[in-house]
């Protein structure tokens, strides 16, 4: 699934591509894709400007004025710009077409785990309204060392689990996870309530340094991602622990080890992110 560095790739494109373009044009291919939505799309959308694009966690924001239009990727989910003359390839469930533009939007996803909602600004912040759109915690490239300590304290579960959790903290994944806490020389088994406050602070810096990364290297692509202008992302090839089962670590050259935790890999540094740290 596409976490924040590739979300946020995706964003930056868009903003510099469609602000101030107007809709000409709207065709949904599979209309339950649409999770939400008071009127069709494409009835709602044409002669609408974009405003701006932004990003909540991991979702895309198109301000459209008095409404906005959500995008989430899901696993498989693809948003991308091309000529609106190229082949449509498969699963591709939603065109837009922009005026004076000769490139069209399109949104494909072959799993469908992802979808679109049009949302009023009532609806926005209102979960009720969006179905599959639940809320989300704090951004972690905005969070204080304070923040980030109060937000650890006292939670008994353990820290990788939390950091997985959308409604604890937002837009982190498996793998900005796992290469955060080796950065930060902590085991993802460990209780995050158990960490001290340098602890606390030692990750949150390894967060925020590895997620600056990851959007320098426009992110990382293992199978589905791509960036909106369909090229791949780069951070893959600088991951230090992540899928690098039996591998040396790049630190100690102990192996690297995988974990199921939480029912999700996990890949860890048994030598440099020793248990109980």
């Amino acid at each position: 699934m596409p976490e924040l560095p590739e979300v946020e790739t995706i964003v930056r494109q868009l903003q510099a591509a469609l602000r101030g373009r107007r809709v000409a044009s709207v065709e949904v291919l599979r209309a339950d894709i649409v999770r939400a939505a008071a009127r069709p799309l494409a009835e709602a959308l044409p002669g609408r400007t974009v405003r701006r694009v932004t990003r909540r966690a991991k979702r895309i924001l198109f301000d459209l004025g008095n409404c906005t239009m959500v995008v989430h990727l899901g696993m498989s989910g693809r948003l991308t710009l091309c000529a609106a003359t190229s082949p449509v390839a498969p699963h591709t469930h939603l065109r837009i077409r922009f005026r004076g533009m000769s490139d069209e939007l399109r949104f494909r996803d072959p799993r469908r785990f992802g979808g679109v909602w049009l949302l009023d600004e009532a609806a926005i912040h209102d979960t009720g309204h969006a179905p599959r759109l639940g809320p989300v915690g704090p951004e972690p490239l905005e969070l204080t060392p304070l923040e980030f300590q109060a937000l650890l304290a006292g939670r008994r579960r353990q820290i990788k689990p939390l950091l997985m959790d959308q409604r604890a903290i937002a837009g982190l994944g498996n793998i900005y996870v796992d290469e955060s806490l080796f950065e930060a020389g902590i085991h993802p088994l460990s209780r995050a309530g158990d960490l001290t406050a340098a602890q606390a602070r030692r990750l949150l810096a390894a967060i925020q340094r590895i997620l600056r990364r990851a959007i320098r290297s426009k992110g990382s692509t293992l199978l589905d991602y791509r960036r909106a202008d369909g090229e791949s992302g780069g951070f893959q090839r600088l991951f230090r622990v992540f899928r690098r089962t039996g591998q040396p670590c790049p630190r100690c050259g102990t192996t690297i080890k995988r974990l199921i935790i939480g029912g999700r890999s996990s890949h860890v540094c048994p030598k440099c992110q020793l248990r109980g740290t």
